[in-house]
Protein backbone atom coordinates (compact mmCIF):
# COMPACT_ATOMS: atom_id res chain seq x y z
CA UNK A 1 0.00 0.00 0.00
CA UNK A 2 1.07 3.38 -0.89
CA UNK A 3 1.65 5.87 1.96
CA UNK A 4 1.49 9.11 1.06
CA UNK A 5 2.63 12.84 2.25
CA UNK A 6 1.31 16.01 1.42
CA UNK A 7 2.50 19.27 2.34
CA UNK A 8 0.96 22.49 0.45
CA UNK A 9 3.37 25.16 1.21
CA UNK A 10 1.64 28.97 0.94
CA UNK A 11 3.49 32.30 0.74
CA UNK A 12 3.18 34.29 4.06
CA UNK A 13 3.42 37.65 1.84
CA UNK A 14 0.81 36.37 -1.22
CA UNK A 15 -1.85 33.85 -0.22
CA UNK A 16 -2.71 33.25 -3.46
CA UNK A 17 1.04 31.40 -3.78
CA UNK A 18 0.85 28.11 -3.61
CA UNK A 19 2.61 24.50 -4.55
CA UNK A 20 1.76 21.41 -2.99
CA UNK A 21 4.41 18.52 -2.59
CA UNK A 22 3.29 15.29 -2.48
CA UNK A 23 5.60 12.09 -1.25
CA UNK A 24 4.34 8.80 -2.56
CA UNK A 25 6.70 6.23 -1.12
CA UNK A 26 9.87 7.11 -2.48
CA UNK A 27 8.85 10.12 -5.20
CA UNK A 28 7.55 13.29 -5.15
CA UNK A 29 4.75 15.33 -6.83
CA UNK A 30 4.69 18.62 -7.79
CA UNK A 31 1.57 21.11 -7.91
CA UNK A 32 2.15 24.84 -8.37
CA UNK A 33 -0.70 26.71 -7.46
CA UNK A 34 -0.15 30.25 -8.98
CA UNK A 35 2.21 29.90 -12.25
CA UNK A 36 -0.79 28.45 -14.55
CA UNK A 37 -2.82 31.41 -13.11
CA UNK A 38 -0.24 33.66 -13.77
CA UNK A 39 0.09 32.22 -17.56
CA UNK A 40 -3.32 32.66 -17.93
CA UNK A 41 -3.51 36.11 -17.13
CA UNK A 42 -0.41 36.74 -19.44
CA UNK A 43 -2.26 35.20 -22.05
CA UNK A 44 -5.26 37.34 -21.83
CA UNK A 45 -3.50 40.68 -21.40
CA UNK A 46 -1.60 39.75 -24.61
CA UNK A 47 -5.27 39.06 -26.45
CA UNK A 48 -7.00 42.12 -24.74
CA UNK A 49 -3.96 44.30 -26.03
CA UNK A 50 -4.56 43.77 -29.75
CA UNK A 51 -7.32 41.67 -31.97
CA UNK A 52 -4.57 40.56 -34.84
CA UNK A 53 -5.70 37.09 -35.67
CA UNK A 54 -1.42 36.10 -35.50
CA UNK A 55 -1.73 36.90 -32.09
CA UNK A 56 -5.10 34.93 -31.45
CA UNK A 57 -2.91 32.09 -32.70
CA UNK A 58 -0.03 33.09 -30.54
CA UNK A 59 -2.36 32.35 -27.93
CA UNK A 60 -3.48 28.87 -28.99
CA UNK A 61 -0.65 27.55 -29.50
CA UNK A 62 1.45 28.97 -26.36
CA UNK A 63 -0.82 28.14 -23.54
CA UNK A 64 -0.85 24.35 -24.39
CA UNK A 65 2.88 24.66 -25.21
CA UNK A 66 3.60 26.41 -21.58
CA UNK A 67 0.77 24.11 -19.96
CA UNK A 68 2.95 21.15 -21.35
CA UNK A 69 6.34 22.18 -20.59
CA UNK A 70 5.24 22.64 -16.66
CA UNK A 71 3.54 19.26 -16.41
CA UNK A 72 6.96 18.02 -17.94
CA UNK A 73 8.77 19.78 -14.77
CA UNK A 74 6.27 18.56 -12.39
CA UNK A 75 6.10 14.55 -13.00
CA UNK A 76 7.12 12.52 -9.69
CA UNK A 77 10.70 12.91 -8.61
CA UNK A 78 13.04 9.96 -6.85
CA UNK A 79 13.31 11.25 -3.27
CA UNK A 80 16.59 10.92 -3.86
CA UNK A 81 16.58 13.70 -6.22
CA UNK A 82 15.10 16.12 -3.91
CA UNK A 83 17.10 18.13 -1.76
CA UNK A 84 14.97 20.69 0.54
CA UNK A 85 16.23 23.66 2.45
CA UNK A 86 14.51 25.65 5.30
CA UNK A 87 16.33 28.89 6.54
CA UNK A 88 14.15 30.91 8.92
CA UNK A 89 11.02 30.89 7.14
CA UNK A 90 12.26 30.43 3.83
CA UNK A 91 11.60 27.41 1.84
CA UNK A 92 13.82 26.28 -1.29
CA UNK A 93 13.05 22.47 -2.69
CA UNK A 94 14.80 21.35 -5.86
CA UNK A 95 14.46 18.13 -7.66
CA UNK A 96 16.46 16.86 -10.25
CA UNK A 97 15.11 15.66 -14.02
CA UNK A 98 15.81 12.15 -14.94
CA UNK A 99 15.61 11.79 -18.84
CA UNK A 100 17.01 8.54 -19.73
CA UNK A 101 18.32 8.04 -15.82
CA UNK A 102 20.79 10.84 -15.61
CA UNK A 103 20.40 13.75 -13.81
CA UNK A 104 19.67 16.88 -16.79
CA UNK A 105 17.97 20.05 -14.93
CA UNK A 106 16.94 21.09 -11.52
CA UNK A 107 13.49 21.82 -11.01
CA UNK A 108 13.51 24.69 -8.46
CA UNK A 109 10.85 26.00 -5.83
CA UNK A 110 11.80 28.75 -3.69
CA UNK A 111 9.29 31.05 -0.75
CA UNK A 112 11.16 33.84 0.81
CA UNK A 113 8.53 33.41 3.65
CA UNK A 114 6.09 30.17 4.23
CA UNK A 115 2.73 30.67 6.25
CA UNK A 116 3.76 27.79 8.44
CA UNK A 117 7.67 27.00 8.49
CA UNK A 118 6.76 23.96 11.46
CA UNK A 119 4.76 22.42 8.53
CA UNK A 120 7.99 23.11 6.16
CA UNK A 121 9.88 21.25 8.90
CA UNK A 122 7.97 18.29 9.35
CA UNK A 123 8.10 17.96 5.53
CA UNK A 124 11.70 18.45 5.78
CA UNK A 125 11.68 15.85 8.29
CA UNK A 126 9.39 13.24 6.11
CA UNK A 127 11.36 14.12 3.02
CA UNK A 128 14.54 12.57 5.16
CA UNK A 129 13.01 9.64 6.41
CA UNK A 130 12.09 8.29 2.80
CA UNK A 131 15.53 9.77 1.60
CA UNK A 132 17.44 7.32 3.88
CA UNK A 133 14.94 4.30 3.18
CA UNK A 134 14.90 4.78 -0.33
CA UNK A 135 17.62 3.14 -2.76
CA UNK A 136 19.51 5.52 -4.50
CA UNK A 137 18.38 6.80 -8.13
CA UNK A 138 21.77 6.80 -9.56
CA UNK A 139 23.50 4.88 -12.38
CA UNK A 140 26.66 5.90 -12.30
CA UNK A 141 28.44 7.53 -9.50
CA UNK A 142 29.39 11.60 -8.71
CA UNK A 143 29.51 13.69 -11.86
CA UNK A 144 28.61 10.84 -14.29
CA UNK A 145 25.22 10.96 -12.64
CA UNK A 146 24.46 14.35 -14.89
CA UNK A 147 24.24 14.52 -18.95
CA UNK A 148 26.63 17.44 -18.78
CA UNK A 149 29.35 14.99 -16.87
CA UNK A 150 29.13 12.35 -19.66
CA UNK A 151 29.15 15.53 -22.63
CA UNK A 152 32.02 17.06 -20.76
CA UNK A 153 33.81 13.39 -20.71
CA UNK A 154 32.87 12.92 -24.20
CA UNK A 155 33.75 16.07 -25.36
CA UNK A 156 37.26 15.80 -23.63
CA UNK A 157 38.05 12.03 -25.02
CA UNK A 158 37.53 13.64 -28.70
CA UNK A 159 39.49 16.51 -27.86
CA UNK A 160 42.40 14.42 -27.14
CA UNK A 161 42.32 11.94 -29.55
CA UNK A 162 42.12 15.06 -32.17
CA UNK A 163 45.49 16.28 -30.48
CA UNK A 164 46.83 12.75 -30.40
CA UNK A 165 46.42 12.26 -34.45
CA UNK A 166 47.09 15.73 -34.85
CA UNK A 167 50.68 14.95 -33.19
CA UNK A 168 50.67 11.55 -34.74
CA UNK A 169 50.59 13.48 -38.17
CA UNK A 170 52.74 16.21 -37.71
CA UNK A 171 55.75 13.35 -37.06
CA UNK A 172 55.29 11.18 -40.34
CA UNK A 173 55.43 15.15 -42.17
Amino acid sequence: MEKTYTYTARSAVNSAKTVTFTLHDHSMSVELGVPLEQIERALKSVTEESVDEQEMDLQTWLKPLALALLQQGMRPFHVGDVEAELEGESLRVTAWGRPGGLRLAPFVVAMDRVDNPDAAQAFMNELAERKGSATEPALFPGPLDYWAGWFLAGFSVALLAARWLWKRRRVRA
